[in-house]
């Protein structure tokens, strides 16, 4: 291999330009200077900062595929975005990179290919402190389908006209005084509540999360809407905490390739830590999530070939991990969840009832509102969960979703469920069963108490 480093091998990319534009200013660790840097851009192989810092004044698109050892942070008075990281040949790979401090997105990873992308990471990279959050906590306990007034404990980093997030809705700001935010009125049925702009409304509590709308300035956004992303964080470690929006975000809607979330510690952004769209494969595992404003993991849509597992959350605004899917979701299983706010684990269906639905060996604490929901979900097995303390509903809710007919068959086994404050099991759809469409086998050692379903 003559003279080449094991990083001007590494999967055989090589890193073009660090971007045809180049508005910035280098400290290049090592001694090393701009022109080393060119040298390495002319010469094809990746591109290895040997620890420099740029410090960006402008927004900045890089083209070179490969980074190694390098951090971008803004230069002083550049307020705008991190650096678009565009794949080269369809790949991106950070070794050992970080993005932190910008005031307004942290950086994106982009490609002109429609499908077929991938990024990698692969050593110790941060994306971490950008888009400028504007976050404060409820002082009081608030119902917004009966007040359009928000007591908070700061209001300073918020303005009227300004939109924000409560639980899961958004609501918009009518006026402030001193620490009230009052927020525009609502539309029937709740005339005298605010209008609530997307989501719904939540009972929140004191501590809650208030929280900017800050859309897309994440840590760190993988995707531009399309095909999913070819994605592999096993061979790094990856901090993304206290962003604006979210901390990783994958933006895709349609399914592709196979998404490796592994080994992210996540905490503190402002709406959800660890946020990914479409998965088709893979997994999100061996993480730490905590304290988002909204929910720790969200996985959108999932397939039964993605597992979610050996995962650590607590705190989350609203749920502690949210998996969609259509049909069929992801496993979920091993999981520590504890402390959020609304529910531990929704597992929730879009079009089409979920069949296949495997939840096992979670342990679930101290749920504002329930451990477990299954939404739409007509079969699976739901086994061996530790569920401790679920203080508005049953420990283990099976929610309806409008329009779905469920059939199937549903195992419910082997959970062992504590100081849920009323009862251990139920159900607002009507079909569920001992002996239904919508069959549900409930078998535990202690006898649970069940309401709601016919036949227990």
């Amino acid at each position: 291999m003559g003279g080449f480093t094991r990083r001007q091998v590494v999967i055989g990319l090589a890193a073009g330009s660090v971007g045809a534009l180049i508005p910035v200013r280098f400290a290049l660790g090592g001694g090393k200077d701009v022109a080393w840097l060119k040298g390495i851009d002319a010469s094809g192989v990746p591109v290895d900062g040997g620890g420099a810092t740029v410090l960006v004044n402008e927004p900045l698109t890089l083209r070179g595929g490969h980074f190694v050892n390098i951090k971008f942070a803004p230069a002083p008075g550049y307020f705008g975005p991190g650096p678009i990281f565009q794949a080269k040949d369809g790949t991106v790979i950070h070794e050992n990179v970080s993005v932190n401090g910008f005031a307004g997105p942290g950086c994106k990873i982009l490609s002109n290919k429609e499908k077929g992308n991938s990024f990698i990471a692969i050593g110790e990279c941060s994306y971490s402190d950008n888009g400028r959050k504007s976050l404060t906590t409820l002082s009081n306990s608030v119902d917004l389908r009966l007040t359009n007034r928000l007591e908070v404990v700061d209001a300073s980093a918020f303005k009227p006209g300004q939109y924000i997030w409560l639980g899961d809705g958004k609501f918009k700001i009518k006026k402030i005084d001193k620490n009230s935010l009052f927020l525009e009125s609502g539309e029937l049925p709740y005339l005298i509540g605010a209008k609530v702009f997307n989501g719904g409304y939540d009972r929140c509590m004191p501590g809650q999360s208030v929280i900017g709308d800050a859309d897309d300035r994440n840590g760190i956004r993988i995707g531009n809407g399309g095909y999913a992303w070819n994605i592999d964080t096993s061979n790094a470690k990856i901090t993304a905490s206290n962003n604006a929006w979210f901390g990783l975000f994958h933006h895709s809607k349609k399914y592709y390739g196979k998404q490796l979330i592994e080994n992210i510690t996540s905490e503190m952004n402002g709406y959800c830590n660890i946020g990914m769209g479409f998965m088709n494969e893979g997994t999100i595992k061996n993480c730490i999530s905590k304290n988002a404003g909204n929910n720790c993991i969200d996985v959108f849509e999932s397939k039964s070939a993605v597992d979610v597992t050996k995962n650590v959350v607590s705190g989350a605004g609203v749920d502690g991990i949210f998996v969609g899917g259509d049909g069929q979701v992801a496993r979920v299983y091993d999981n520590n969840v504890s402390d959020c706010r609304r529910i531990g684990i929704l597992i929730n269906a879009r079009h089409n009832p979920i069949s296949n639905v495997f939840v096992k060996n979670n342990a679930v604490k101290n749920s504002g509102m329930n451990s477990l929901t299954l939404t739409g979900v007509e079969g699976g097995v739901v086994e061996d969960n530790k569920l401790e303390g679920s203080n508005i509903r049953q420990a283990i809710f099976l929610e309806k979703r409008k329009g779905l007919e469920l059939t199937g068959h549903l195992t419910i086994e082997n959970n062992y469920i504590v100081n849920s404050k009323n009862g251990d099991i139920s159900t607002n759809y009507s079909g569920y069963g001992a002996d239904s469409n919508a069959k549900v086998t409930i078998k535990n050692t202690k006898k649970a108490l069940v309401s709601g379903i016919e036949g227990y």
